[in-house]
């Protein structure tokens, strides 16, 4: 009860500030714009994303990830799927997994080769912020191995990976591999986390499909405030009818998730959801950005 309370008091002073103005100024040093990537589609029945909605209807769900220049500097916000995934997704991410969402990528779809559109390799960025950890999201961690990148992750997300492991469980993420995990450069966060210090990349818990998942909020040179929700927001239809998710960690707190973002839709804040199939449809994609 507690950490859930902390969650809501960061999240409530967020929007506090974003009333009161100390995210309205249009005058910012960094240019800031955001590159959006799609790593492949997963072919998956609508209820494992809209909980007993169009039950056995198949849809394509996009895998998102993200690239954000911030002046000189690059951050990312996830990795997309594991670069095996374009090759053998049984291998990647296991026959269950696969059987239920049936992966289509292609090899030039993986992180690594993906950025190279921005003239990019893994150890050019500055950070990266993992929503969550994910085989979706966190796939391509190996990506940054002897890079020295940090790689931001809330406190509470990894308890729940480690706890996961611990139970005989896999959410196949390079983060279960101790080999990996020991040439990544692991930052650990709690709580609302500025990542440049001048609030123009703030990430924030916002639990519910996992106990630690955060998003990105992200301020524009013009004004503009985009929210990278990551798997916090699947679909718009899931805030927009509050349908739960086809996989979450804890109902209550997904509910309370959705009523932070209809409160920072009213604030104007441009929200973007993870695997939404028409959301990305005519939206520009890297090496365009998406927001500017």
């Amino acid at each position: 009860m507690k950490t859930k309370k902390n969650v809501l008091v960061a999240v409530l002073s967020l929007i506090v500030l974003l009333q009161i103005g100390v995210f309205a100024s249009s005058s910012w040093a960094a240019e800031v714009k955001i590159y959006t990537f799609l790593c492949g589609h997963l072919i998956s029945n609508t209820e494992n994303f809209l909980a007993n909605t169009r039950v056995g209807v198949q849809a394509r769900f996009p895998v998102p990830f993200y690239v954000i220049k911030h002046g000189s500097d690059w951050v990312a916000f996830d990795t997309g799927n594991p670069g095996l995934t374009a090759k053998d997704p049984v291998a990647a991410i296991g026959k269950d997994r696969t059987d239920r969402y049936r992966p289509t990528m292609k090899p030039d779809d993986e992180f690594q080769v993906q950025i190279k559109k921005l003239g990019l390799t893994p150890k050019d960025l500055r950070a990266v912020v993992l929503s969550h950890c994910h085989w979706d999201h966190a796939g391509a961690l190996d990506n940054f191995k002897d890079t020295g990148v940090p790689i931001y992750i809330q406190k509470r997300e990894m308890e729940f990976l480690k706890k996961t492991v611990a139970d005989g469980k896999t959410v196949r993420s390079p983060l279960e591999d101790p080999k990996v995990v020991e040439k990544l450069n692991i930052k650990i966060i709690e709580g609302v986390f500025d990542v440049f210090g001048d609030q123009t990349l703030v990430a924030f818990p916002m639990p519910g499909h996992t106990p630690g998942i955060q998003v990105l909020m992200v301020k524009l040179a013009n004004g503009g405030r985009v929210l990278l929700c990551s798997d916090s927001l699947y679909t718009m239809e899931n805030v927009e009818k509050n349908i739960l998710p086809g996989v979450l960690a804890d109902p209550s707190e997904i509910l309370q998730s959705f009523n932070m973002l209809r409160v920072l839709r009213i604030l104007n804040v441009a929200i973007v959801p993870s695997h939404d199939p028409e959301y990305y449809i005519g939206k520009a994609l890297a090496p365009d950005p998406m927001y500017e």
